[in-house]
């Protein structure tokens, strides 16, 4: 797991992957969806950060600073694409990729763990009446059939798997007026927040440093529908996460809060790390639990047979791994405690 030592490093380089990609919602046409998840995943991927060299604290850096602290922590980021039916994600997924998150410790193997995400992302729309992403910008809306999908998924899978991902323009780039706004959200949502472990006091420094949080990439609960900017910074480190401190969350403890579990007080956002063995199984592509998935998806009640060439979903799954003493000998690796 993350010790203070390495939270400076893992921020700047997850920061860096958010302000990469959410200048891309600055353009007078931004990418939909599909195009902003495509991007995600190749800033993500160290052969492409190599390639293209972007971001400019990469992979590569962040392992090499890591390495250098000596206590054998390594940050590993793989990216997986599946081809697969169109219909597939209307009729069964509603994921646009999936989120697999997994913490490998080969010093305490028992401490090892894993856990999976269905994501849904959704991109904000600029005001259309300014042409400015201020506080009537807003989410497409979610239908009604496909928040019967989700609601669907949602009861076979449990609704911490499905996740919404929101693509947003950082907050430096938003109207002043605005920016003053959401951060009195933040102010609000952290004003009770107690920082006195590590996660807490990183982000107190964020907070110190940079006068606010900043970030563009935001993941929400599917617990009602996301609707607008101003509606996602009201639920900030309650329902929703950035997509830096979600991350953050998972790899650092929290079992010795006490009654406090990390940053979130309250919302359904994060759950303790959990082997969802069935989710990751599905978001990896096993053809087995996919095809249980679309049987019982259908006999909940989809309006249609689902299609039966599906191959796996969803189309790109991100993997997350943080490993401890991956570069010591197999066989000496484990630590045998008294």
């Amino acid at each position: 797991m993350f010790g203070p030592q390495h939270l400076k490093q893992v921020i700047k380089y997850l920061d860096g992957i958010d302000y990469a990609l959410s200048q891309r919602m600055l353009r007078k046409h931004p990418p939909d969806e599909p195009a902003l998840t495509n991007e995600l995943c190749a800033l993500l991927d160290a052969e492409t950060q190599r390639s293209e060299e972007n971001p400019p604290y990469s992979l590569d850096q962040l392992n090499a600073d890591l390495a250098s602290l000596g206590d054998g922590l390594d940050f590993e980021v793989s990216i997986d694409t599946y081809p697969h039916n169109t219909a597939m994600e209307r009729h069964v997924s509603q994921s646009d990729f999936g989120l697999v998150l997994t913490y490998e410790n080969h010093i305490l193997p028992n401490e090892s763990w894993s856990t999976a995400y269905l994501i849904q992302a959704k991109r904000l729309f600029r005001n259309p009446n300014s042409g400015e992403y201020d506080q009537r910008a807003s989410f497409q809306a979610v239908d009604t059939q496909q928040r019967a999908r989700l609601d669907r998924l949602a009861s076979i899978l449990g609704e911490g798997a499905l996740l919404y991902g929101l693509y947003c323009p950082q907050t430096p780039k938003i109207p002043d007026t605005t920016r003053t706004q959401l951060r009195a959200l933040h102010t609000r949502n952290l004003s009770r927040q107690i920082f006195d472990f590590g996660t807490g006091l990183a982000l107190r420094d964020a907070l110190v440093n940079n006068g606010g949080i900043d970030a563009g990439i935001w993941l929400r609960s599917i617990e009602g529908k996301p609707t607008g900017l101003v509606g996602l910074h009201d639920e900030a480190f309650r329902s929703a996460l950035p997509f830096t401190w979600f991350i953050i969350e998972h790899f650092t403890p929290r079992s010795h809060h006490g009654p406090f579990s990390g940053l979130m007080r309250s919302g359904p956002i994060l759950a303790e790390p959990r082997a969802n063995d069935r989710v990751r199984s599905i978001v990896t592509g096993d053809q087995q639990a996919i095809r249980d998935l679309i049987d019982e998806v259908h006999e909940a009640g989809e309006e249609t047979v689902a299609p039966t060439t599906i191959t796996v979903l969803p189309r790109h799954t991100i993997t997350v791994k943080v490993s401890v003493g991956k570069s010591l000998p197999p066989d000496s690796a484990r630590l045998q405690i008294d």
